[in-house]
């Protein structure tokens, strides 16, 4: 498996120390590299970047694969040191090419470095790559340098480089890495399929994973090379798959202990099998035993699969799941369906949920399906799925389950539950709603589970019920749960109250508030741990969205239990996705976006991670980014199934909407927002849009729209308490009277909506209200304070007056924007100084040649003035001419003129490539 040059990775060199050093001059110590790997580790990838490196040093560089053709080896004596001799593949030269070597090795003159690459199984002394005793120079360095499987980081980096951050998770990736065996060409060759591919999650999920074409080449070849008895233990280990032990894979070969010994070592020196653990065998790439299977004739595959069912049942522990698998694939039905009836009470069946989901089809398949059987192995799925990582495989079997006559009435009402529950929350499908209600009819019986379906459906973070409808069905629960006086049932009517307050921002004391709360004891109880986890994560993300930080901090360290990380893998994912947004309402934004671009496709971070880039986005002029990832106005419910991020993502909309003049597509965002929020009743969650609402109805001439909304807005937080959106109520009103013409009252509501943002630690939301506080205040000046200060420019920055406390404000929004590296409102406040600042007054212009008004203009030749910086980085991401001047303070023809000497002097091909930083022009 030859390896390619693409690794979507910039990842350090190996071994360029030891190299520069080497070739460094014609009088260096000759040197030599053995480069070894198996198959597909990027052993030419490599030797061509050692290549490539040589080249800068200005060193030549030969290369020569004798295993290709009959081409001589270079004529060395003729070659000026220093230089580099790279020999390919010695696993497969020709017979003359080690004598060669070894003799080029004894004379090898200084100044040389000589790469030798092979893969140590197929050779005859692995660790002898030029053979027993080569009687090597003193004078030669020798240095090895060994290729292996990649990390799972790596892997993963691949993917989402290879499929983007829509269509790669980290789950994807780890399951990539494990069917590849970390094997670099192997992953290569694999992305290069799921690439083409409409899904590429459900594909890798498939119980049968095609093998990519040079792997099933490679392994074909490798398998020629075997004696019989290994051939018997790696088709053995194809069937039994994972990490089998010896004696296993010998009854299952068919051999003795002696045969089956020796074989093993010989697959082992193949390369195809791997010691996993002690007495632990498996192959070195998973997916080869596919590869394998593949290429056996029927009634051989069908007589190891038996064997196989055979040997698994004579252990303490029987895996009843596995040998369901392999007697139905050996042909033997009664016994498969007896197996399959174990599996449904196997405490350990869920295990693999794969290999469950995979059996359950099977069954399903049947026109004699043993209902009962199917109905307890798919009870067992259901409640495994709600607290992990289900794939869709999972949800569409179990929907095929529900349609079953055979089921009763309980079973199907428990299957329809937790089937509800992880289309709801999980994989955001609205249809996940209809079926928790359907699950409470069908549940009369068992208060435990009416309790848990209601607490679902009261659950105030969906949009699908008003808040009116929440607590209608918390009333159903606490009813419910005190008539079973269950104390797990009581604690989870409990609890959700405590989320409906939270997320209300309720200002009366309710039972059940998350500080009333015990923490998760990770005892016995699980539906008491996964009651008080979930309530704790709910809670924190709706903190969140309410600026309280600092309780959703602790918040979140209470549900991060021993029993989450083990046992409720979803709820830990959700509060990875609540610590982004945590980290991005605090200012932490280093980093930010790449972590949240590797959770985007992931199962409990979609939404966060999405919100996340969007916010990040904006503020840094990515405005192509944002379109990206920015939904249709009718599918904004559906990707933010959970409502305050529907609410926030609709202020984002709007907020860039404005942005770019188009004020029409800015109303209806604001309009159909507005209607949601009304239905929803949670008027705290407002604060994310009613600003940038505000603003688009008085853009758009609707003065009376925005003050009925405003006192709508108001009346809604009469009863509900939220600092963000306090704040948000207070710059509302700020809008009002900027557009109304009262400068100062504006001024004054700015500023106390940024000091609500200072308590909460917010500092991004601070500095939009300081920013916008400090502009209404120079429009503020009087006249004679103008004449005052342009009289006294000559006293420099430090000057007082009335401008002293707005150019203050704008300074420090202009310097939290520079660190958070929010380009856009950086750019846009550095705009509003040049233009409404006294000249001379402003610290953050000082050197700034645009502010040196009349001085003349310093001459940059090829090099980019900081305008043009600025012009290049709004370009670069996604802003038009007419955007861009909106937000500079300039003409559009200005700007014109500005992208067009800026790619004339970087040579950029299009917009997109314009440079984005100082550091990149």
């Amino acid at each position: 498996m030859a390896g390619d040059d693409r690794s979507g990775l910039f990842q350090p060199l190996p071994g360029a120390a030891f190299l520069r050093a080497s070739l460094a001059g014609a009088e260096c110590r000759p040197a030599l590299v053995l480069l070894e790997g198996g198959a597909g580790t990027g052993k030419t990838t490599l030797a061509a970047r050692w290549a490539r490196a040589a080249a800068d040093w200005d060193v030549r560089t030969l290369r020569h694969t004798p295993a290709v053709g009959s081409t001589a080896p270079p004529d060395l004596m003729a070659v000026e040191a220093p230089a580099l001799l790279v020999v390919e593949d010695v696993h497969r030269a020709p017979d003359g090419t080690v004598p060669w070597l070894r003799a080029w090795l004894r004379e090898a003159r200084p100044g040389f470095v000589t790469v030798v690459s092979y893969r140590p199984a197929e050779l005859q002394h692995p660790a002898c790559p030029l053979g027993l005793d080569p009687e090597l120079p003193p004078a030669l360095r020798i240095r090895r340098e060994r290729l292996g499987p990649w990390e799972r980081d790596r892997t993963r980096a691949l993917a989402l480089e290879v499929l983007g951050p829509e269509r790669s998770s980290e789950r994807l990736a780890d399951r990539l890495h494990l069917l590849a065996g970390g094997n670099p060409q192997t992953v290569r060759d694999l992305l290069d399929v799921l690439a083409e591919t409409t899904d590429p999650a459900a594909t890798l999920q498939d119980e049968e994973v095609e093998p990519p074409v040079r792997l099933s080449q490679h392994i074909t070849a490798r398998m020629a090379s075997l004696g019989e008895d290994a051939t018997a233990l790696v088709r053995a280990a194809a069937v039994l798959g994972g990490g089998s032990r010896e004696r296993d894979l010998r009854r299952v070969a068919g051999l003795g202990r002696s045969a089956g010994g020796a074989g093993l070592v010989q697959a082992l020196r193949s390369g195809l099998l791997e010691e996993r653990a002690p007495d632990r065998y498996g192959f070195t790439i998973p997916l080869a035993a596919s590869a394998v299977l593949t290429g056996l004739p029927g009634p051989v595959r069908c007589s190891l699969h038996r064997r196989a069912a055979d040997v698994l049942t004579r252990g303490g522990e029987v895996s009843w799941v596995a040998v369901a698998h392999h007697e139905r694939l050996g042909g033997r039905e009664g016994a498969w369906l007896r197996a399959a009836e174990r599996a449904a009470d196997d405490p350990n069946a869920l295990a693999d949920p794969g290999a469950a989901v995979s059996l359950l089809r099977s069954l399903l398949g049947r026109p004699d399906l043993p209902a009962r059987a199917a109905g307890r192995l798919a009870l067992g799925l259901t409640r495994n799925a709600l607290l992990t990582l289900p794939s869709a495989g999972t949800v569409d079997v179990l929907g095929q389950i529900l349609v079953l006559s055979q089921l009763a009435d309980e079973v199907r009402g428990e299957i329809r539950l937790e089937r509800g529950l992880v289309l709801n929350s999980q994989l955001c499908r609205s249809e996940g709603k209809t079926e928790t209600e359907r699950a409470v009819s069908e549940l009369r019986s068992r208060p435990d589970l009416r309790v848990r379906a209601l607490a679902a459906l009261a659950n105030p973070l969906s949009a699908v019920y008003g808040l009116d409808a929440n607590l209608h069905w918390w009333e159903r629960a606490r009813a419910t749960a005190e008539a079973s006086g269950d104390p797990t049932d009581l604690l989870a009517a409990r609890a959700v109250r405590g989320t409906i307050a939270v997320a209300c921002g309720e200002r009366r004391r309710v039972p059940g508030r998350p500080g009333r709360l015990p923490d998760p004891d990770g005892g016995p109880d699980s539906r008491r741990n996964e009651y008080l986890t979930r309530a704790l994560s709910n809670a924190a993300c709706c903190a969140v969205f309410n600026g309280d930080l600092r309780q959703a901090a602790v918040l979140l360290r209470r549900s991060a239990t021993p029993w989450a990380a083990a046992s409720a893998p979803f709820i830990t994912q959700c509060d990875r996705g609540t610590e982004l947004l945590l980290r991005l309402e605090r200012g932490e934004w280093s980093g930010l976006g790449r972590e949240s671009r590797g959770l985007l496709s992931g199962v409990g971070t979609r939404v966060d991670a999405r919100l996340v880039l969007l916010h990040l986005g904006l503020a840094r002029g990515a405005w192509e980014d944002c379109v990206t990832l920015q939904p249709g106005l009718e599918d904004m419910s559906r990707v933010f199934s959970q409502f305050p991020y529907e609410v926030s993502a609709a202020g984002l909309r709007i907020r860039m909407a404005v942005a770019r003049q188009n004020t029409a597509e800015a109303v209806a965002t604001a309009d159909r927002i507005w209607h949601r929020l009304r239905a929803k009743g949670v008027w705290v969650w407002a604060g994310h849009a009613a600003p940038w609402a505000v603003e688009a109805w008085l853009l758009a001439g609707g003065e009376d729209t925005a003050l009925a909304a405003v006192a709508e807005f108001a009346s809604g937080l009469r009863a509900h308490h939220s600092r963000t959106a306090g704040a948000a109520l207070l710059r509302c009103r700020a809008l009002l009277a900027e557009h109304a013409g009262e400068h100062s009252e504006a001024r004054g509501l700015f500023g106390r909506a940024a000091l609500v943002h200072e308590r909460t630690g917010a500092p991004y939301r601070r500095a939009l209200d300081q920013e916008a506080a400090g502009r209404c205040g120079l429009v503020a000046r009087p006249p004679e304070a103008e004449a005052e200060v342009g009289a006294g420019a000559g006293a420099g920055a430090g000057a007082g007056g009335p401008a002293e406390g707005p150019l203050r404000d704008l300074e420090e929004a202009l310097r939290v924007f520079e660190s958070l590296g929010a380009s856009w409102d950086a750019l846009r406040t550095r705009g509003t100084l040049r233009e409404l600042a006294p000249p001379g007054h402003s610290r953050a212009l000082a050197g700034d040649p645009a502010d040196a008004r009349g001085r003349g203009r310093p001459a940059y030749g090829d090099a980019l003035s900081p305008r043009e910086q600025e012009v290049a980085a709004l370009a670069a991401g996604g802003l038009t001419n007419r955007e861009i001047a909106g937000a500079l303070h300039l003409s559009p023809r200005t700007v014109e003129q500005h992208v067009y000497r800026i790619m004339r002097k970087t040579h950029a091909v299009s917009r997109r490539h314009l440079p984005t930083s100082r550091a990149d022009s």
